[in-house]
C-alpha cells in the first residue's frame, strides 16, 4: 500500500506549517528540483523536494500562488521544502499559496538530508509496486474465476472486495445492472457520471470505464476508488470491463457470429422442413409458434442491430437477428410478443431510438416466412403513422386491401362520394355521414359525438342521401359508402 503524505510527515517528524491539508494524497514517487517551473519532468504523485534556490522571499504573493498552482496543476503529492540553507523557514507567502490550492507543504529541517528521504521512500516504493503487481495479477484471475459461474454480478461484486471499495454497473442509459457495497446509497452519483453529468456529482472521485464500444459502449462501469488505492483500482477496473464486455454479451466478437445469425433467420424462413427442424432445435424453438419482427431506423447513425441484440440480451431471448440493409430482422417465440413490444416502445418512447417495428402473426417456424410478409406490411404501417410497434394482428383488414389497390381501383370505389365532395367544401356532410356508420346508424350516439341535435343529423343524412343517390337505410348502400370513406382516407386525392 502506498505510503501517504501524512505517513511521510510522521515517519521523518516532518512540520507541516500548512496544517492537515492534503495529507490523505499517496505518494508515488520522490523527485528533487530547483527548477521555477519543475512540472515539465513530472509525471504526477510525487512528493517534489526543494531548497527554494530559486524563490525569492521578496517576490510578490501571486508568485508563489502561481507556482504552488503549477505543482497541483502536474498531480504533485505534496512539497517537501528544505530549510537552513536558503531560507530559514518556509516562507509564509508559499504556505498561504499552497495551502489556497490544497496542497501540504513538510518542513524539512537541515538534519533531514534529502537522500536519507529518496533512499528509503522509494525503496519502499518499489517493494509497494511489488505487491500492487501480486495485487492486481490476483484480483485479475479471481475476477476472471467468478465470471464463469456468477457472470457480471460476480464480476462487479469480486472487484468491489479487491479495491475495499464499491462499484456499479449501469447499461448506456443509466439502468443498474449490478450494485456492490455502498454503491446503492450513491446510485445517483453513479448514474450522472456514467452519464456524464458531472454538476449532479455529489460524491468526489469517481470513475467511469466503457463496457464495449469506447465510442458508444454498451454499458459503464463506474468506481470509486480510495485514494491510497487508484493504481490497483484503475488496473483491476480496465480488466473488469473486458469481462464484462465478454459477459454481457459472450458471442458478439466478430463476423463469424454475425453471419451464423442470419443464415440461421434465413434458414427458419425457407420452407424446407427438415432444415426448418434442424435449425429450430438447435435454437430451442421447438415448443410452440414464432413470429417475425422487422425493424427500420430513421437514422442511419444508429446502430439498429446492436441495439436489438441488447434488447434479446435483456429479456431472455435467442439472439436470432439479422441485418440486411436498413432492416432488422428478429424471430420471437410466439410467448414473448408482448414483452418485445413494451420493450421496444420504451426504447423509441423513453431512451430516443429513433425505429419502427411490424410484428408478424405466430406461425410454425415452418411458416416463417409468412410471418415475415405481414410484418412488412406492419411495418409500413408503423413509419406512415409514426408509431413504434404495430402488430399485424391489429390491422384493419379492409386498410391492407385498399393499400394494395391501383389508382384507377380506389377512384372507382370513391365515385359514389364524388358529389359529396364537389357540394360539400366544408366536408361537413362528409364527417356526419362516417361517424354515423361508424356508430352502427345509430342517430342519439352519432348526433352526440358530433355535438348536434339528432334532427339536425337527419337533415344532414337526408342531404347526403339527395347528392350521393345512397340510402342510409339500405345495408348494401351503407357498405358502398363506408367502403368509399375508407378509399378516400388512404387517398384523401382521388
Amino acid at each position: 500500500m502506498l505510503e501517504t503524505v501524512g505517513d511521510v510527515a510522521q515517519r521523518f517528524r516532518l512540520r507541516v506549517p500548512t496544517g492537515p491539508t492534503g495529507l490523505d494524497r499517496p505518494i508515488r514517487w520522490t523527485h528533487i528540483s530547483e527548477l521555477p517551473d519543475p512540472t515539465p519532468w513530472l509525471r504526477g504523485g510525487e512528493l517534489l523536494l526543494t531548497l527554494g534556490l530559486q524563490i525569492d522571499r521578496q517576490a510578490p504573493r501571486e508568485a508563489f500562488t502561481a507556482y504552488t498552482g503549477r505543482l497541483v496543476e502536474a498531480g504533485v503529492a505534496a512539497l517537501g521544502f528544505g530549510v537552513g540553507v536558503r531560507h530559514t523557514s518556509v516562507p509564509e507567502a508559499l504556505v498561504t499559496g499552497a495551502a489556497e490550492h490544497g496542497l501540504a507543504v513538510l518542513e524539512i529541517p537541515a538534519g533531514v538530508p534529502f537522500q536519507d528521504i529518496t533512499y528509503q521512500l522509494n525503496g519502499d516504493l518499489l517493494r509497494t509496486g511489488a505487491a500492487e503487481s501480486r495485487l492486481i495479477a490476483e484480483g485479475v484471475s479471481s475476477m476472471t474465476k467468478v465470471a464463469r459461474s456468477a457472470g457480471t454480478e460476480g464480476i462487479v461484486a469480486t472487484l468491489a472486495a479487491r479495491i475495499d471499495s464499491w462499484a456499479v454497473l449501469m447499461d448506456r442509459h443509466g439502468k443498474t445492472h449490478a450494485a456492490v457495497g455502498a454503491a446503492r446509497v450513491h446510485l445517483d452519483d453513479a448514474r450522472a457520471a456514467a452519464l456524464g453529468q458531472r454538476s449532479r456529482i455529489r460524491h468526489p472521485g469517481l470513475t467511469v470505464y466503457g463496457v464495449g464500444d469506447p465510442v458508444r459502449p454498451r454499458a459503464h462501469l463506474v468506481v470509486a476508488p480510495r485514494p491510497d488505492r487508484i493504481s490497483v483500482t484503475r488496473e483491476l477496473a480496465q480488466h473488469a470491463a473486458l469481462l464484462l464486455d465478454l459477459a454481457l454479451n459472450p458471442l458478439s466478437g466478430g463476423d463469424t457470429w454475425g453471419l451464423a445469425r442470419a443464415d440461421a433467420v434465413d434458414a427458419l424462413m425457407s420452407g424446407d422442413q427438415g432444415l426448418v427442424q434442424r435449425v429450430s432445435a438447435r435454437w430451442n424453438l421447438l415448443a410452440g409458434n414464432v413470429a417475425v419482427a422487422l425493424l427500420r431506423s430513421r437514422s442511419r447513425a444508429v446502430p439498429l442491430d446492436e441495439n436489438v441484440l441488447e434488447w434479446c440480451a435483456e429479456l431472455d431471448l435467442p439472439p436470432l437477428v439479422s441485418s440486411e440493409s436498413s432492416l432488422v430482422t428478429v424471430i420471437l417465440p410466439e410467448d414473448e410478443l408482448g414483452r418485445w413490444s413494451a420493450r421496444v416502445c420504451e426504447a423509441v418512447e423513453r431512451e430516443g431510438v429513433p425505429a419502427r417495428c411490424g410484428v408478424g402473426t405466430a406461425q410454425p417456424p415452418s411458416a416463417s416466412l409468412l410471418s415475415r410478409r405481414q410484418a412488412e406490411q406492419a411495418l409500413e404501417v408503423a413509419v406512415a403513422d409514426a408509431r413504434p410497434v404495430v402488430e399485424f394482428a391489429e390491422l384493419p383488414t379492409q386498410r391492407l386491401i385498399l393499400q394494395h389497390l391501383d389508382p384507377a381501383a380506389r377512384t372507382a370505389l370513391t365515385s359514389p362520394l364524388r358529389p359529396l365532395l364537389e357540394n360539400d367544401s366544408t366536408r361537413i356532410l362528409l364527417r356526419s355521414l362516417r361517424v354515423f356508420l361508424s356508430e352502427n346508424n345509430n342517430w342519439e350516439a352519432a348526433s352526440s359525438q358530433l355535438g348536434i341535435h339528432r334532427h339536425t343529423l337527419r337533415q344532414r343524412m337526408g342531404r347526403v342521401e339527395e347528392l350521393t343517390g345512397l340510402s342510409v337505410g339500405v345495408t348494401e348502400d351503407r357498405v358502398i359508402a363506408w367502403l368509399a370513406l375508407q378509399a378516400l382516407q388512404a387517398d384523401p386525392t382521388p
